[in-house]
């Protein structure tokens, strides 16, 4: 499946615990694959794992992707989307808005 490491991959690859796949700094630098729109990378687009960190030191998850603002690019990368839900804007009443004109009164304005 895609998105999913087993230990044999990970022994494989020489991952160490608690640690981000090698292709993890490229796909911060060019975005996530095309093929997977909706695949969540921790990293990239999903907040980081227990107890990881971002930076460029052994073990580390390389840098956020983030615009000139600081906003993330790809997704949740800080996992802030839980929190901004809970300071939401209140729900609208729709029923409490009026109806439109029909457009044969609006025909008739445009007449005069």
């Amino acid at each position: 499946k895609p998105g999913q490491l087993t230990a044999e991959l990970k022994t494989a690859l020489g991952m160490p615990d608690n640690a981000p796949p090698p292709w993890l700094i490229n796909m911060q630098r060019y975005g996530p694959p095309p093929s997977y729109p909706s695949l969540k990378i921790a990293g990239l687009n999903a907040p980081l794992p227990e107890g990881a960190s971002f930076g460029y030191h052994p073990g580390g998850w390389g840098k956020p992707p983030v615009d000139e603002y600081g906003r993330p690019i790809y997704g949740d990368v800080f996992g802030q989307a839980e929190a901004s839900a809970a300071t939401a804007a209140p729900e609208v009443d729709h029923t409490l808005w009026g109806e439109l004109g029909s457009e044969s009164e609006e025909e008739e304005e445009s007449d005069e």
